[in-house]
Parts: structure tokens; sequence; C-alpha cells
């Protein structure tokens, strides 16, 4: 079987996401040297140009794709690539980190397979839902959200990835990002449920998809109840997940700290995204960035007495909200069951 010409797309287009745009580039060639990178990033200056000078496997092409489409490009770019000649595109969104050797997850995929990540929430009864307001015969139920933060598509997902960009582009889907995540429909509140809608529709419930496992493979870390106790366990005697995903607040570009008063639960998640595994994680790159890395500091008291008590372990700084965190989920369980008994 001849070897697939494949890369990595990267694609951003805001200023202030260069910190982790950098971040990434940096853990990859830390830890998946030597493979292809395909970078989108329009507004690339002279002083970036000359960064990435030290790492040949990238190729940045800075014209811009879509206008205004910002995370909805992801379908365009890897059409683009796959009209270059690549036979498999890796999508990484710009807020990863890799932390360990991924070639485990990426390697030897049959090329029908197409790879996701899970989303993780307890949405699970409405991915049908998603196709039928899209007007889709359903032709199967995935027992997960995907996640479209990392994946892998191949010129057999060609078809995919066009039904995907044309609906995207669509009157209706831009007319619901114009009201915003809370008021949009459920089957249009962003790119990841077009994607799970045309998923799970008969036209594509042929194509056979590998997960890539929360806890696992891959870290989701989407505020209070993001990292748990099972998974910070997993790392320590499994070994860490060699993906860190920071969705919601960006550390690199938040306010820090807050000046007026917040809510206890509001303050112990900007206490918990301070000391997030991407922030431990990232603090090894900090003098290669080349840019201010003062948002890698602790910001509250307590940040730093968390990270003073977790040693610096990226699974143990946090531990004490995580447990915190688990503890309320436990209880919303329980309290649901009796309600329903």
């Amino acid at each position: 079987m001849s070897l697939m010409k494949s890369t990595i797309c990267i694609a951003e287009d805001r200023v202030a996401f260069e910190p982790s745009l950098k971040i990434l580039l940096l853990s990859l060639n830390a830890h998946y040297p030597g493979n292809e990178i395909s970078l989108f990033y329009p507004p690339a200056n002279q002083n970036f140009l000359a960064w990435i000078e030290k790492f040949p496997q990238i190729r940045i092409q800075t014209d811009h794709l879509a206008e205004g489409v910002r995370w909805n490009v992801k379908p365009q770019a890897i059409l683009r690539l796959l009209d270059q000649g690549f036979d498999e595109v890796i999508w990484i969104d710009s807020d990863v980190i890799v932390t360990g050797n991924i070639a485990p997850i990426l390697s030897g995929l049959e090329s029908q397979i197409f790879l996701v990540s899970d989303e993780g929430r307890d949405r699970n009864a409405q991915n049908a839902l998603r196709a039928q307001l899209w007007g889709f015969p359903v032709g199967r139920v995935l027992p997960f959200v995907p996640n479209s933060g990392v994946f892998r598509a191949t010129k057999d997902h060609y078809p995919l990835m066009e039904r995907w960009w044309e609906l995207l582009q669509s009157k209706e889907y831009q007319a619901a990002q114009q009201k915003g995540y809370m008021k949009s429909p459920l089957h249009m509140k962003g790119d990841q449920d077009v994607l799970t809608a045309l998923l799970v529709s008969s036209e594509f419930s042929h194509i056979p998809i590998r997960l890539l496992r929360r806890g696992r493979d891959i870290v989701l870390f989407d505020g209070i109840f993001g990292y748990t106790v099972g998974d910070r366990l997993r790392t320590l005697f499994r070994g860490a997940s060699p993906l860190i995903h920071i969705t919601g607040l960006k550390p690199w570009s938040a306010k820090w700290p807050l000046e007026r008063p917040i809510r206890l639960k509001d303050y112990l998640e900007r206490v918990y995204y301070d000391v997030s595994p991407y922030t431990i994680s990232a603090l090894r790159f900090r003098g290669e960035l080349e840019c201010d890395t003062g948002w890698m500091e602790p910001h509250y008291a307590l940040s730093r007495m968390l990270r003073l008590s977790g040693m610096g372990c990226q699974p143990l700084v946090g531990l004490p909200i995580a447990a915190l965190a688990d503890l309320v989920r436990v209880g919303r369980l329980a309290s649901s069951a009796l309600i329903h008994r």
C-alpha cells in the first residue's frame, strides 16, 4: 500500500491568537517533528515570517480564505489542500497544544476513516435532531457529539467537505451566526453542529468514524467541568493525553484579573483557567515565543497556591477544583435521578 501524502492544516486570522499559534507550532515541532504543516495566517508580519524560518516543514499561505467566516473556514481550507495534491489532511485548531507523540493516533488509518474528537457533552440524543432540522433523513445515531477542533479528512471525504462548506455558506446558517451562540438554533450554533448533522444523515452515514477519546487521546478543557479527576488519575498512571484543546476563555487574550467582584463560581472558573493543563504545558515554550508571556503567570493567590501545591505537575495542578466540580456534577445527577423516579 502506497503512503499517503499528508499535511497538518492550521488556519488563523486573529492576531490576538498569535501566542497560541506559536505554541501549537512549537509543540508540533517537539512531539511530531518533520511532518509537513500547511499554515493559513493572513496577518503574518515580517517578525512572524522571520520566526517560522526555523521550521522548514511549515508552508505558510498568507492569502485570505473566505472573508468573515471565522472558524467556519475549516472545510474550505481542507478542500484547498486536497486540491493541491494532498491525500490526507489533519486539521488542528490554533487553541490546541501537543504534549506527546500523536503518531499512534494518526498513523495506519484506512483512507475511508474519518477521525474526529469527542465533544463530551450530554447532548447525544440530539444528534438525529440536528440532521432532521436541516431536512436530512437520518442514517444513524452517533453515541457522541463530534468536536471539530481536531479531525482528519482524506480524498475519500471530499464530498463531505464540499457539502459542509456549502451549508456553512448558506444564507440560513450565516443569519443564525449573526444571532450569537445562545440564540442560534441547535443545528446552526457552530460548524461542528453542521458536521454532526451531515455525519448522521443517510447521505454520509456510510463513512466509518474513529473517535479521539476524551481524557485519553485528547483533553478538552472547557471550563469548570473540564479535565475531571478521572482524567487526571489516568494521566498520572497511564501517561498524558497527547493533545489538549482549551475552549472558552483564552488565557493569552483574557483580561487578568477581573477588576469587578464576581460570583464564587465565576472566580473558581477563572482560577481553573489560570491553572489549566494548557497553560502548564505551554510554560516549556515560554522562552521561544518572542512575544508577551505575562499571561502565563498566576493571576490570583489561589492560582499561585494551586501551582505550588501541584509542583507544576499538569494533572495535580488544579486537582482540588476538579474534585469539587466532580462532586457538583454527581450531586446534579443524583438530584435528577430522584426527580425522575
